[in-house]
């Protein structure tokens, strides 16, 4: 061998490998003994690994296979196991989405059925002694679509518009633009 420092002195046959003396790593140029493509030869060091892939990284040109699943979450996986994979996270996602969808229709029917007996509900109650009651913009209660402003001496206080001539009639306000006035109109 060229560039080494291992000894070339024949070693006594039978004698152990743990009992050879380790040598430093072969140069490049040295011809090391090994089975390549089926054939047993001699070839330089720096022969042995052209086309290795290094450890530190390195680019592959060609394909590089792997027959199995791995069994670590840092191993390689092939193409089918990634295929595979990708068709249960894709039936997963699938039927998640299948799912919500169904909740958002559900969720839909819900409201609209809510709707419909609150309207039905609110329906029922006009009109009826204890009922709802309509409410102006200003929170007062309405009553023959005037506002009612309250109570007092057991006369309801209403907010209305009164008329602007005398609408004829007898007690029955009304605005003459400047003042009101009662009418003293037929007695009917």
């Amino acid at each position: 061998m060229s560039g080494s420092s291992i000894s070339t002195a024949a070693t006594p046959g039978g004698t152990p490998l743990s009992a050879l003396p380790v040598h430093p790593q072969p140069a490049p140029t040295d011809l090391v003994f090994g089975i390549f493509n089926g054939q047993g030869q001699f070839v330089q060091q720096s022969a042995i690994w052209s086309g290795a892939v290094a450890k530190t990284g390195d680019t592959l040109t060609g394909l590089l296979s792997c027959a199995l699943p791995p069994t670590d979450a840092t191993h390689l996986v092939n193409k089918a196991y990634a295929d595979a994979l990708g068709g249960q996270v894709s039936g997963a996602v699938s039927a998640l989405v299948t799912q919500a969808q169904d909740a958002a229709t559900q969720a839909q029917t819900a409201q609209s059925g809510a709707a419909g007996a609150a309207s039905s509900v609110i329906t029922a109650q006009k009109g009826v002694p204890n009922g709802l009651a309509t409410l102006s913009q200003e929170g007062n209660l309405v009553l023959g679509g005037f506002d009612c402003l309250g109570v007092q001496n057991g006369h309801v206080l209403l907010a209305m518009d009164l008329p602007t001539t005398d609408p004829g009639l007898r007690g029955v306000w009304w605005n003459n633009g400047g003042y009101l006035c009662i009418s003293y109109g037929s007695s009917s």
